[in-house]
């Protein structure tokens, strides 16, 4: 058990975020969750030492007022498709260099950052480019001044996940799926598995100023997990895997369509397997925890949601 006077979180109402508040209020007499809705996560207000602040997490002022007398700041932000003012490089890159200048008037010495596997300035990827850019400048500047620990994971899956439920969705109500990049491949790792890796590396020095790659213990190219989430959800569909060219079509034509279900950076991003032989790995595989969330209805998920529980 640490004895960590506060952690100040960005992101925390999200999927991961939230997931790490709940289990670092244990760790913490305060758990600060910034963000621009305190509505949009109510579940956190049942924690009594979890605070959900109101805050333009892209206000400078406002990062130093909220990073005082902090311990810990945990980086949980991200997008998967930019839409209106919110692009990759302002939320990914932009950002980072606004919380390590908060961190540095504040004189707070650890940060811990959730990226992507394969984030690289060299990526075709601009979701992946950004990501890469925010490394590179934590370990060359940020490391000055505090100790950094960087998170990549492959996909990461658990109840309320945005890659599972989504897919399940669609096919509940497509009879065909044509599968873009039917062949890229995936270690996903389960959200339970990664939180409680990098509750582990708070005060772990030897993860001080790393980049891990985070990864679960299968490997699965998309068709495969497509394939196994039709299994789970007990239901047939005709799937048609789609070339290189005819992928490339699809997202030049859907990112075009309300929701960007697949977007033309989604399919760069694609082109680079996410898997890894280095890193941590977990020990949760989909087959032991994706049937609980996908066959339970809708209702009785909400109430596992308001009862607080996640998994």
């Amino acid at each position: 058990m640490f004895n960590l006077n506060k952690i100040v979180i960005l992101g925390g109402t999200g999927f991961i975020g939230s997931e790490l508040a709940v289990k670092m209020s244990k760790l913490s007499q305060t758990v600060v969750v910034l963000t621009r809705n305190i509505e949009t996560n109510k579940d956190l207000k049942l924690i009594p030492n979890i605070e959900l602040v109101a805050c333009n997490i892209h206000d400078e002022r406002s990062l130093r007022e909220n990073f005082k007398n902090t311990d810990v700041v945990v980086n949980a932000v991200g997008i998967l498709n930019e839409f209106g003012d919110n692009s990759f490089k302002l939320l990914h890159y932009l950002l980072i260099k606004k919380i390590s200048a908060a961190m540095r008037v504040n004189k707070v010495n650890r940060l811990l950052h959730i990226s992507s596997l394969n984030a690289d300035i060299r990526a075709k990827s601009e979701y992946l480019r950004t990501k890469g850019k925010a490394e590179d400048y934590l370990l060359s500047e940020t490391k000055d001044f505090c100790n950094v620990t960087i998170f990549r994971p492959s996909i990461v899956f658990g109840d309320n996940d945005a890659f599972f439920n989504k897919f399940a969705t669609i096919l509940r109500f497509s009879l065909v799926f044509p599968l873009a990049c039917h062949n890229s491949k995936f270690m996903p790792v389960y959200i339970g598995d990664f939180t409680d890796f990098i509750i582990s590396t708070v005060s772990s020095t030897n993860t001080y100023n790393t980049k891990i790659n985070v990864t679960g213990p299968k490997e699965y190219t998309f068709r495969e997990i497509i394939e196994t989430t039709l299994r789970i959800l007990k239901i047939k569909r005709i799937v048609i895997p789609l070339n290189n060219t005819m992928s490339k079509i699809q997202a030049y034509i859907f990112q075009r369509l309300p929701g960007k279900i697949f977007t033309m950076d989604n399919f760069e991003y694609l082109q680079v397997d996410s898997i890894s032989t280095d890193g941590f790995k977990g020990t949760t595989s989909i087959e032991d925890i994706v049937p609980r969330y996908l066959n339970i209805d809708d209702s009785f998920k909400d109430l596992r949601k308001k009862s607080g529980r996640k998994q």
